[in-house]
């Protein structure tokens, strides 16, 4: 692994083990509704959160740190990226962290 990717997995790793911060509840919340707003599992579970959330695009986990998961354009990217993905989502594939997304701007 790369010095980039092991940075990155650090900060997946730290946000997802917070579990003294409100702020965090919340957004893992709001990831939780989104899956099922978006029919990828009818009751997502903290366990499916974690393993969509540990597939984003380091984009959106960098985008995330800086302006939060539930901002409105991070949510855009997550949504991006789990419409993009939605079947492998539901099937719990083992997806390549992308670095950037295609239509990122």
């Amino acid at each position: 692994m790369s010095y980039k990717h092991n940075n990155l997995m650090a900060m997946r790793e730290s946000y997802w083990n917070d579990q003294t911060s409100q702020h965090v509840a919340e957004e893992k919340r709001v990831l939780q509704q989104t899956l099922q707003a978006l029919g990828v599992f009818d009751q997502p579970s903290e366990e499916d959160a974690k393993y969509v959330f540990f597939s984003l695009p380091s984009i959106i986990i960098v985008k995330g740190y800086a302006l939060g998961f539930a901002h409105d354009r991070v949510q855009q990217l997550i949504t991006q990226h789990i419409r993009t993905n939605k079947q492998q989502l539901q099937q719990k594939t083992t997806l390549k962290i992308q670095y950037h997304m295609s239509s990122y701007r």
